[in-house]
């Protein structure tokens, strides 16, 4: 990716500006489905944030799991949010017999 940083945009109506740093994509174990997860620069800090293309939810969760803290001292502290909670659903699931499927994995509307 580019590792240029940009200037934000000088205009009052322009807000929550941030440029991307990265994408990085992985699988969850024996499930293929790729999950991407794009981590982006707030341009008027060095706070860091993510938008995730799946989001997971094993039959031992009555909702998905998604990532609700949106500011990271870093891209690897954002991916460890993302991967570590995802990790920790699947490998509860599996521990009680469940059998992964990629089902667990919900498209999130928002990741074009």
């Amino acid at each position: 990716m580019n590792e240029e940083t940009l200037r934000s945009l000088d205009n009052a109506l322009i807000t929550y500006q941030r440029q991307l740093v990265t994408e990085v994509a992985f699988c969850l174990n024996d499930i293929p489905t790729s999950i991407r997860v794009r981590i982006y620069r707030s341009m008027d800090s060095d706070v860091f944030s993510s938008e995730q293309s799946h989001y997971i939810q094993t039959p031992l969760q009555n909702e998905f799991i998604f990532e609700t803290a949106d500011d990271h001292a870093s891209v690897e502290a954002c991916l460890l949010a993302i991967g570590n909670s995802m990790a920790e659903e699947y490998q509860r699931a599996v521990s009680a017999g469940h059998t992964p499927s990629e089902d667990w994995l919900l498209p999130s509307r928002d990741f074009n």
